[in-house]
């Protein structure tokens, strides 16, 4: 120091005059010297020989977001913030462990886990990421918007009022009996009874609009790991009609009326059902439909619903193929049982023989409207070809052999996707 002060500061000392300062002098000097330097923080790369060197380095500013710590000069304090690290890794790890599903977990509701199949479809993904992909979309302000998605979510909840509609206005008793059927000839004598109101309808439907969301945002591209499925021909197609007629509804053009491919692709599966009617299903009562002395339907009065809009129409498709599927080797090839997987999924664990049924049953009757709806759509271009024919001749059949076309038709649907025995995944 003293050599640079002679040199660079034109010989400044410390000391007033040379020779040993006396008590006072001596503070006066350390005064001096405190005035003259400051410390800096130093660093260099070696010990010894070269790069030995201490050069001076910025001070790191406490409490700035991203600046380095400083390197405690004691041992205590050193071991202290290495203690401190790794009880913040050990948490880390914990919370990490606790949102990935890992094989082998062990809980209260083991045996119903080894029942459902869930662990180990469901192994090595995150909690939150299942969770977030079932939610209602545009829900959470922080996320991005979701058009299609929400778009998708509105027709399901549509189609669901709807089709409970449906079955209040324009089925009789008859066709109510055989939808609520749980196994092939088998007699019921409590019909299929609607939900009471607007709330009930909206909190049992949801499962399947989340069914519906799982599907749009793993079609879509994603970083996050999630479960495998795969799509039949008519699924895909189905699901791809879905996804168009969402983003034709997001762009501006939401039309009612069904398109003339979607009318040749009702007729044809229509005709399908037929055919295969033809050998199997036994001749049934033509009283489907509450009818008066006139052959007209008394439900239908002035309630007759309007008209199913494209996507809503493109969202009963996608879901009559979610049912249309037989399981042959595992359940888990069925797309309606890997969506149903991940809403079994909670933050903290799953969700057990008691709060999962709810869902389950809820699934199932929303099943039995679509269902319903399914036979009226399928049968409503012979109901335009028959009301054209009573127009320009008297007819005194009353639309009972439609009735009763109408009846054979929920009985055949409601045999090959809802009741026991049909190898579905509502089985």
């Amino acid at each position: 120091m003293r050599k640079h002060w002679r040199i660079y500061h034109s010989g400044w000392s410390a000391a007033v005059k040379p020779g040993r300062p006396n008590r006072t002098g001596a503070k006066t000097v350390q005064e001096r010297i405190g005035d003259g330097c400051r410390r800096v923080h130093c660093q260099r790369f070696f010990s010894s020989r070269h790069g030995s060197r201490y050069f001076e380095v910025q001070a790191p500013v406490q409490g700035q977001e991203g600046a380095p710590e400083p390197i405690p000069t004691d041992s205590q304090t050193a071991w202290a913030q290495v203690g401190e690290r790794m009880a913040q890794a050990w948490e880390t790890v914990r919370k990490q462990a606790e949102t990935v599903i890992q094989d082998g977990e062990k809980d209260e509701i083991n045996p119903w886990l080894e029942r459902t199949g869930w662990l180990p479809y469901l192994i090595d993904m995150k909690r939150p990421e299942l969770l977030a992909c079932v939610e209602e979309p545009n829900s959470d302000p922080n996320q991005d918007e979701e058009p299609v998605e929400a778009a998708i979510w509105e027709a399901m909840d549509g189609l669901v009022r709807f089709s409970q509609a449906s079955v209040i206005h324009q089925t009789g008793v008859f066709v109510r009996l055989e939808a609520i059927r749980t196994e092939k000839h088998q007699t019921r004598f409590q019909p299929l009874q609607p939900y009471m109101d607007e709330k009930s309808i909206i909190e049992h439907s949801r499962p399947w609009k989340q069914m519906l969301m799982f599907f749009a945002r793993t079609q879509r591209e994603h970083t996050w790991k999630s479960p495998r499925y795969r799509f039949t021909r008519r699924q895909r197609e189905a699901w791809e009609e879905l996804v168009k007629q969402a983003e034709r509804q997001v762009g501006g053009d939401a039309g009612e009326e069904v398109d003339d491919e979607m009318e040749e692709e009702f007729g044809d599966e229509m005709e399908e059902v037929e055919d295969e009617m033809e050998d199997d299903v036994e001749e049934v009562d033509d009283e489907g439909v509450n009818m008066n002395e006139d052959g007209e339907n008394q439900n239908q009065g002035s309630h007759e619903p309007r008209r199913l809009t494209r996507i809503q129409k493109a969202c009963l498709q996608f879901c009559i193929q979610l049912l249309n599927q037989s399981i042959t080797r595992q359940k888990y090839n069925s797309l309606l049982v890997c969506a149903l997987a991940v809403l079994g999924v909670k933050k903290t664990g799953w969700k057990g023989p008691e709060q999962y049924p709810p869902i389950l049953s809820a699934v199932i009757k929303v099943a039995r409207f679509i269902v319903v709806q399914q036979v009226l759509e399928l049968s409503e271009p012979l109901r335009e070809a028959e009301f054209e024919g009573d127009s320009v001749y008297e007819s005194d059949s009353g639309g009972r052999p439609l009735l009763k076309r109408c009846l054979q038709f929920v009985q055949k649907i409601i045999d090959k996707f809802i009741v026991r025995g049909s190898y579905g995944p509502m089985q």
